[in-house]
């Protein structure tokens, strides 16, 4: 009776407003819900756990003794988001999980739940993108389209087909029709959360947004992949070591659109750290692990033009067309490609080498030009193992002393990147492919020496004018084929541990890079304060 009362006195003009604005909103959120962009829904998600997560932080982030469940709440909202979106949202949050390892363990535990994978869109719609493309259905397109598609990921499904005119075997990668609706949004909503996140936090986070939007948009551009395959392609069967060693699927350009890709198809494949399928077809995974890692050195060191999403999916393991019992290792999805400028690259190379020798001036001088202030800090991300030059390392680490590291960490990020402009943009993805280099190694046990392959091809990718001659040419060469002589020796004498305990007492003990990882987990919290989560480096 009362609330009646009070709805009377409300004016009628006010009242039917207010009526039509909840209509409107209502019938707006149920067109929203039954479009496959869902454009309205997703926007309105990321921005209100946007400001959920920044508040959160305001109010809480300086109350030590609840910091961790801060974390935990934050990193499962931030996942959450990402995982219910789907689409670019899941590169989005596999670009934070592959740098999980320097924030908290929450962010660490919950990133390892963030998968490239996606439900397939029916064949309707996939129909609906071959008209778009085509003007034709998938049959009319080929002589046989299987409906049924053999993988999907976050932003494409791929399907077997046959060619109506040579009866080729083809891969056919489709874009899921809401990519190109959702794009722009999800980007202009990824740049305004930075923007804000900076002003809030005083961090440096925009830097970078023009850099990894524009690669994004070119990663759902399929015919920039079908360029970058055939650039990749190009490089790779000039290389003596490795044109006879590494493969790019045939791709069909004039049958392919910026939405729809077909590609030779590739029997028998068998993804890199599939070890015992590998086994079982008699090839050896260790030389496959070795091929992979040497393709990816050279792209890196040689042709500067590097592939952004190495994981295991996009290697595959088949056998020699013409040595049954050889290994031939194909790399497939080419849509992330990072061109490092030619300075750079000579640069990186230096970098490498300098690493080995322990030439800290040249090291302090390439971090210097790239606006970098911690040299021990870069070098270890840039090697994935600890390095420590002349700082003296704390002996403990209290609870106390990790959370004012974590207080302090706005501090250290805007030293680290405090000439933001210099800093290569390059590495953003460059340290990517590395880190998901050496988890495929370490997946299957560490077969392969990783570090001395990558430093082994960093100098061969020197000119001949940077190599000094002389005596202090000869010198050096001498320290770099040392340093990679006794990490050999260190690195087999791990092996013959793993193999004679697994021979005579049938336990397994740790690889190299599971090594590696427990030294720089001790590094880390040691030096820095930073505890890291024992699954971290867990590819």
């Amino acid at each position: 009776m009362i609330l009646t009362r009070l709805v009377q006195r409300i004016p009628r003009r006010t009242r039917w407003l207010t009526c039509g604005t909840v209509a409107g909103l209502y019938g707006g959120y149920v067109w929203d819900d039954h479009t496959e962009a869902k454009l309205v829904q997703r926007n309105l998600r990321t921005f209100y756990h946007g400001m959920a997560l920044a508040v959160d932080y305001k109010w809480h982030g300086g109350q030590m003794e609840t910091i961790n469940a801060l974390h935990e709440r934050v990193a499962n909202r931030i996942f959450d988001v990402f995982e219910r979106n789907g689409g670019l949202y899941i590169k989005m949050g596999q670009v934070i999980a592959a740098q999980s390892a320097v924030l908290p363990a929450a962010y660490q535990r919950r990133a390892r739940t963030l998968l490239d994978a996606a439900p397939a869109v029916p064949l309707a719609s996939i129909e609906r993108v071959f008209l778009e493309e085509y003007g034709a259905l998938p049959n009319d397109v080929f002589a046989w389209f299987d409906p049924h598609p053999i993988a999907s990921a976050s932003i494409a499904q791929v399907h077997r087909a046959r060619l109506k005119d040579t009866g080729e075997w083809v891969a056919v990668k489709i874009q899921k029709p809401a990519v190109q609706r959702q794009l722009g949004w999800d980007l202009y909503a990824l740049r305004a959360l930075l923007h804000m996140y900076e002003y809030l936090f005083e961090l440096p986070l925009t830097f970078a947004a023009d850099y990894i939007e524009m690669h994004i948009r070119k990663e759902v551009d399929f015919e920039n992949e079908a360029r970058n395959g055939q650039r990749a392609w190009d490089h790779l069967s000039q290389v003596s070591d490795l044109k006879d060693k590494v493969y790019i699927p045939k791709i069909y350009p004039e049958i392919s659109t910026r939405r729809v890709l077909v590609c030779e198809w590739i029997d028998q494949a068998v993804q890199l750290t599939d070890r015992e399928k590998i086994t079982d077809m008699g090839l050896d995974y260790k030389e496959a692990m070795k091929i992979s890692i040497e393709a990816f050195a050279s792209q890196i060191f040689l042709s500067g033009f590097v592939h952004g999403d190495p994981h295991a999916g996009n290697v595959l393991v088949t056998r020699h067309p013409k040595r049954p019992n050889k290994v031939r290792v194909v790399l497939v999805d080419h849509g992330l490609y990072v061109e490092e400028s030619e300075r750079f690259r000579q640069q990186y190379c230096k970098l490498w080498q300098s690493l080995f020798m322990l030439d800290l001036n040249t090291m302090s001088d390439i971090c210097a030009e790239w606006g970098i202030h911690d040299v021990d800090m870069f070098a270890s991300i840039t090697l994935q193992k600890p390095f420590v030059a002349d700082k003296p390392v704390q002996q403990s680490a209290t609870l106390k002393d990790i959370y004012e590291f974590q207080s302090g960490i706005k501090a250290r990020l805007k030293h680290f990147l405090e000439d933001q402009a210099q800093f290569p943009r390059e590495l953003i993805f460059l340290l990517r492919n590395m880190e998901i280099v050496r988890g495929n190694n370490k997946m299957v046990g560490s077969p392969v020496n990783r570090l001395n392959i990558m430093a082994s091809w960093a100098v061969r990718g020197l000119d001949e004018h940077d190599h000094h001659h002389g005596l202090q040419g000869l010198w050096r060469r001498f320290v770099f084929r040392f340093t990679l002589c006794m990490m050999s020796i260190s690195f087999w004498l791990i092996q013959l541990r793993q193999q004679t305990s697994k021979l005579l007492f049938g336990t397994t003990v740790h690889g190299f890079e599971d090594l590696v990882d427990d030294r720089m987990k001790e590094q880390m919290y040691l030096q820095y304060g930073i505890q890291i989560d024992e699954n971290v480096f867990d590819a």
